[in-house]
């Protein structure tokens, strides 16, 4: 090696840090929040990712010099030490820098995120599955007009910003399991299969618009004043209103489905479930967040635990073990 050459850091990935390691390397902040201690204590509360994953972050010293300097959605120079915090990686952060000109050692497509499944050939698995299933003409173009306007949009949409699916392309991996499970029930329970299956397909469409991914993910003006549910169904009504004759009854069932699916008007439903197809559209909707909570957590795991801590969403603590 010449000796006047910059000799090279170790490439860290998020995925492969353990508990007890020192960093110094770069990591995309995701979010930052200003936070108080017990003690009144200011401190930065952030998420940093990278193309393996994310991980919460903590800032404790120079807590107004960093909030000033640090903007989310953009790479900084970060050094600090990984500790274990009820169970998970956690970085604290002793010292962090904006990217310099000289800093070239890395490489920018490492922070973009991607869904971690072949999100293409599950969006067409996808279509696949409703065209094979519906006979409705009407339905048929409606699907066409969803493809072609938000295909694209929902490969990489998240399926939330943090309770379930909170990643790239988990709104595509929620669609398609309750997508799967309303074709599996649907049937068992004589109910209108196609029905379902259009009520499943646009439910959340909405979060498409609820919030965005780039340069960071936050929830945009028309996420905060509106929601999901009545992004969602607006984004019906507009693609309905592109077929001609479309059956007025056969509207109102569907709109009913994307309004009523949260279940309860306690939990942002404008209406709760008055048909047999919108009450297990409901339940599937649940089944499936509550399946992947689950498997987050278990994923999470460092095999050190008999159970998680308390799981909010969940409502108790998590089993981790297997004996």
């Amino acid at each position: 090696m010449n000796l006047f050459e910059k000799p090279l850091e170790k490439v860290y990935f998020i995925d492969n840090l353990q508990s007890g390691e020192n960093v110094n390397w770069y990591f995309r902040v995701q979010e930052i929040v200003k936070k108080k201690t017990k003690n009144g204590d200011n401190f930065l509360d952030l998420t940093v990712m990278d193309k393996t994953g994310r991980m919460p972050a903590k800032i404790w010293n120079n807590v107004d010099e960093y909030y000033k300097l640090v903007q989310a959605g953009e790479i900084y120079k970060i050094s600090g030490e990984i500790r274990d915090y009820k169970g998970k990686k956690q970085l604290t952060i002793n010292r962090l820098r904006v990217i310099a000109a000289n800093d070239t050692d890395f490489n920018r497509v490492d922070y973009n995120e991607t869904p971690p499944f072949d999100s293409v050939a599950l969006l067409a698995k996808m279509f696949s599955l409703l065209v094979t299933n519906l006979t409705n003409p009407h339905l048929l173009q409606l699907v066409e007009f969803f493809k072609e306007e938000y295909g694209p949009a929902l490969q990489q949409a998240y399926g939330a910003q943090k309770i379930h699916h909170a990643f790239a392309g988990g709104l595509l991996q929620h669609t398609y399991s309750v997508l799967e499970m309303a074709l599996a029930l649907a049937p068992h329970y004589g109910l209108d299969k196609e029905l379902l299956l259009i009520g499943a397909l646009f439910h959340d469409i909405g979060k498409t618009a609820e919030f965005k991914t780039q340069p960071a993910l936050a929830t945009t003006l028309e996420g905060g004043l509106l929601g999901h549910v009545v992004i969602s169904l607006t984004i019906f009504l507009n693609l309905q209103n592109k077929i001609t004759d479309f059956p007025a009854v056969l509207s109102a069932h569907i709109q009913h489905l994307i309004v009523s699916h949260h279940g309860e008007k306690e939990y942002g439903a404008p209406e709760v479930p008055k048909t047999q197809e919108a009450y297990l559209l409901h339940l599937l909707d649940l089944l499936d967040s509550r399946m992947n909570i689950f498997s987050e957590q278990l994923k999470s795991d460092d095999g050190q635990k008999l159970f998680s801590e308390f799981n909010q969403a969940l409502g108790t603590r998590i089993l981790l073990a297997k004996e």
